[in-house]
């Protein structure tokens, strides 16, 4: 299938987010809080910096124990699963 793009329209949490078209897709190796859980909030609030209305380049890698896409993805050249890994090193949630 090779790299895609569209617009994120929307962030679910830290690691999940909703593309043109209404496709959620998770990003690959990232396991950031869920909203509910402390840190959850913050992990979406990174997320949503880097990814609301912006251009995603992404390509599915696989599928998320739900189900959802899995995806590598960047966007303005940034990995976003390296922000999301270093945001939440940063933010004290893993080591």
């Amino acid at each position: 299938m090779g790299t895609q793009r569209a617009k994120c329209i929307g962030v679910v949490d830290g690691s999940m987010f909703i593309l043109e078209g209404g496709e959620t897709v998770t990003l690959a190796g990232v396991h950031a809080p869920r909203m509910g859980i402390p840190g959850g909030s913050a992990m979406r609030t990174v997320l949503q910096r880097h990814v609301q209305d912006q251009e995603i380049f992404y390509e599915q890698v696989g599928r998320d124990r739900s189900g959802f896409a899995a995806v590598s993805a960047s966007v303005n050249k940034q990995d976003l699963t390296a922000v999301m890994k270093q945001a939440l090193v940063d933010y004290g949630y893993v080591n």
